[in-house]
């Protein structure tokens, strides 16, 4: 539809007849058309005069410039682009170009620029432009993503635009001879998801929507949190299913639209297509071809075999060398249907992108009890198992109660719990039948039970998983989001905790070494939920207790380093999870301001060695981490740190690999759990290294303690002088000129005092040298801030501030016990009160 700018009762709007099925889709005919109104929608006249009978989808502009200019793109066999200089009383075909619509009912969208009524931009897989009236093209955004859906171009300069593609938006500033690609949320659109299994942090990767298969790290080592530059592409096209070897995490198996495969090595970039069926039918119906893969090919690994690799096509192909050769170990398991294999599209342009390729498996898996069980289901309702590797194959789906014929199988999970036992989901959304279809067999498909009970009504399914340690729990992802059970699929309930957004949740990982919930999101990219011991401990009695300390995981100490700075606040930050235990428990019960909250830490010899105050409390679930430090030294005073790159609050020192006692206390109630702590794998040093790095780490921290005492104790006494001068001018102004000038004697030495201890306050960073607490810091910091023991240089500094620490204890003491005993008796004949030393009444 499009408005006349300067008259808005005319209007214009195409009409067009499309139906789409998941094995074909029908566009156009002689019905539909552009109609004009000139009475702001209340009558409508056909426009018919130059433009075609046959037609399509239709894209229509006005130009803003010169409204009589109507553009008009059309899905038509006749031609491409109309131009009408009458308001659209009459048209002229001004392209057949057919690259400028590309794909007729995907495309066929245009614009015209704001302020030139010649100048025409088309809107499809490429952004090209027009100068002529649409006479003649040329491509602009070489450098952007290809598959363009919108375009907004400023109508008061239209030096200015902004597009949109399948790969995001960007911006131009130049009319669009250069872009910025403007990379900054989470909006991919992941079918499936795969992880490997490195230390210390696994990957994560799958295949998006049109934007190839990625992989990148759960978490890294930088202050910044993961980001955009942390991924790499595997391979291009629409991505999908992706496996990684299990012993080379550079080693892939991925795929594009159907059954495109390829192994790719991404530390040399050797990338092999080993598809099953060299042969492409691109542009063709899939009857051409021998054999039938979907748009989204099911690839799994086995997990008995970590080289076997099972593929759907229309069969089932499975490798023992991870995709070099391949064996057909099953029939055709789909209905083989010839009129659901056709050319799809027409009567306007026909169009086989592979989208509607049919009669194809979609979902493929292995029992993780018993090898050689192996569930197939098809998009055109067949759902089949064979017991033994492939030798002969059951048809099951006439088992399934109340599924409507022709149902497609989005997913089959087997049980982790016994072979014969598996869950099914059904995704009819594509008939116009969005219910959630969930079933469960126990004896390899002979009966079934429905689990769908409870959920929405168009909560269509995509995806199944069993909880690995608590059978009992199950994941669904479905269009409206993630639900859980936790009774086997009796009941379910959204689980979306604070922040995952309602999206569809297309594909579930639980990690087997992380126990990490990983999400693959079709619009909002990926998610993780770190470690989900909470869920899997979450029974009815732990429900019932007012309060419950859920175990923590093995938890790895490792170096933090960030290689960036400067990025600035525009650049995509994925958070990393918080460093250190992650400490999760349940709060069933309003807890009082009054009642003490705190975790304490205990070595192996059972001494305190940390506690935090004040954890929070709410009811329900609640998380805080435990940083793998020690105390932080005793502060000069209570100042809250603004933390940047270059400040950060104070620290203890890290502790030693070992395992170590933590215990809640939420008022009356004390519960602990033990939590083991390792070294970085990736890093080789000894336990003694990190022994001397602790003892040098605690004596420092000791030091600064002590240093800061010194620095809070002359704080007090100036404090308290200050006091002083003020009572005195205020209750005896006639005796403050001798008083004023003895205090000020005394607060001018102290002030020297302090100065050798910590830099002036008030002073430029850069106008004054390094004191003794700063300096102490800064050795702290660099002692502790890699996991090695100090360098022979680094202790013999330590030496040098031990002795200047002990030295200024030592001097300063002495100062004070002569000086403020003389000063309180000068005080005490002035009749004034006298200065407290730190630990007097």
């Amino acid at each position: 539809m499009e408005i006349n700018p300067q008259n808005p009762n005319i209007v214009y709007a195409g009409l067009w007849y499309f139906v789409r099925y998941p094995w074909t889709f029908r566009s156009g005919d002689t019905q539909g058309g552009l109609y004009r109104s000139i009475d702001g929608g209340q009558t409508w006249q056909k426009l018919t005069k130059g433009l075609p009978r046959l037609i399509g989808r239709i894209g229509v502009k006005v130009a803003p410039s010169n409204p009589q200019v109507v553009y008009v793109m059309t899905e038509s066999p006749e031609g491409t682009l109309y131009r009408s200089d009458d308001g659209g009383d009459s048209w002229r075909c001004v392209s057949k170009e057919v690259g400028i619509v590309s794909r007729g009912f995907y495309y066929t969208d245009l614009r015209v620029d704001p302020q030139d009524e010649n100048r025409v931009y088309a809107v499809s897989s490429r952004l090209q432009v027009s100068e002529d009236g649409g006479r003649t093209f040329k491509t602009i955004s070489a450098a952007t993503h290809v598959d363009y859906h919108a375009l907004w171009i400023d109508p008061l300069n239209p030096q200015r635009m902004w597009q949109g593609q399948d790969g995001g938006i960007a911006v131009s500033y130049d009319r669009g001879r250069t872009w910025e690609y403007v990379n900054v949320f989470p909006i991919g659109q992941f079918y499936q998801i795969f992880a490997d299994n490195r230390v210390p942090f696994y990957y994560v990767g799958g295949g998006l929507q049109d934007n190839g298969t990625w992989y990148g790290p759960s978490r890294t080592r930088e202050t910044f949190g993961i980001l955009n530059d942390d991924w790499r592409m595997i391979s291009f096209g629409d991505g999908f299913h992706g496996v990684v070897h299990p012993d080379n995490p550079e080693l892939f198996l991925s795929e594009s639209q159907g059954g495109n495969i390829y192994r790719t090595n991404m530390a040399t970039r050797e990338q092999q297509n080993v598809s099953p069926q060299p042969r492409r039918a691109d542009g063709d119906p899939v009857e051409k071809l021998k054999y039938r893969f979907n748009w989204n090919t099911p690839i799994i690994l086995s997990p008995h075999d970590k080289n076997t690799v099972y593929v759907g096509g229309n069969v089932v192909f499975k490798s023992k060398d991870f995709g070099t050769t391949w064996e057909v170990i099953s029939p055709d398991l789909t209905t083989n249907d010839p009129e659901k294999q056709k050319t799809a599209g027409g009567p306007a342009w026909p169009e086989n992108t592979t989208a509607e390729y049919h009669c194809t498996i979609i979902s493929l898996a292995e029992s993780p009890v018993q090898p050689g069980i192996l569930w197939a289901g098809t998009d055109d309702g067949y759902l089949h198992v064979t017991k033994n590797g492939g030798e002969s194959w059951e048809n099951v789906t006439a088992n399934l109660p109340g599924l409507p014929p022709n149902s497609p199988v989005s997913h089959v999970e087997p049980s982790r719990t016994s072979a014969g036992k598996a869950y099914v989901t059904f995704d009819r959304h594509l008939l116009d039948d969005f219910r959630p279809y969930v079933f469960v067999t126990n004896d390899f498909g002979v009966t079934w039970k429905e689990i769908s009970t409870g959920l929405p009504a168009t909560a269509y399914v995509w995806v199944i998983r069993e909880d690995p340690r608590n059978p009992n729990i199950l994941y669904l992802g479905t269009e409206l989001g993630l639900f859980v059970s936790f009774s086997g699929g009796q009941r379910w309930q959204k689980f979306h905790l604070a922040n995952l957004p309602t999206v569809a949740v297309h594909d579930i990982l639980i990690h087997p070494r992380e126990n990490d919930l990983i999400l693959g999101t079709h619009g909002r990219a990926l998610w993780i939920l770190d470690d989900i011991t909470f869920l899997q401990e979450l029974t009815p009695e732990v429900i019932n207790q007012s309060v419950y300390f859920f175990s923590p995981r093995l938890t790895y100490r490792f170096a933090q380093k960030p290689t960036r700075y400067g990025l600035g606040d525009k650049v995509f930050r994925g958070p990393n999870p918080p460093y250190g235990v992650l400490i999760t428990y349940l709060v069933n019960r309003q807890i009082s301001p009054k009642e003490t909250t705190r975790l304490e830490v205990y070595d192996s010899s059972g001494q305190l060695i940390r506690t935090i105050r004040r954890v929070p409390t709410h009811r329900g679930l609640n998380r805080i981490a435990w940083d793998l430090r020690y105390e932080p030294p005793r502060s000069r005073r209570e100042e809250k740190v603004q933390s940047d790159f270059f400040r950060r609050g104070p620290q203890g020192p890290q502790v030693l690999p070992g395992k170590y006692t933590l215990r809640l206390i939420i008022g009356q109630e004390k519960m602990e759990r033990i939590v083991e702590v390792k070294m970085d794998p990736t890093h080789q040093v000894s336990l003694a290294e990190l022994q001397q790095q602790l003892s040098y780490s605690l004596q420092l921290r000791e030091m600064i303690s002590q240093a800061n005492d010194l620095c809070r104790l002359l704080d007090g006494l100036l404090a308290q002088l200050e006091e002083r001068q003020k009572l005195i001018s205020q209750l005896r102004p006639s005796e403050g000129a001798e008083v004023e000038k003895r205090l000020d004697e005394v607060k001018k030495q102290i002030t020297e005092w302090q100065e050798k201890l910590v830099r002036p306050e008030g002073r430029p960073f850069w106008s004054v040298g390094p004191r003794l607490v700063g300096q102490l810091n800064q050795l702290f910091r660099v002692i502790d801030g890699v996991d090695l023991s100090p360098t022979p240089a680094q202790i013999e500094f330590f030496r040098e501030l031990r002795a200047e620490l002990q030295k200024v204890k030592t001097d300063l003491m002495s100062f004070l016990k002569k000086e403020i005993p003389e000063l309180n008796d000068f005080l005490q004949k002035k009749k004034i009160p006298q200065i407290l030393l730190s630990g007097e009444d």
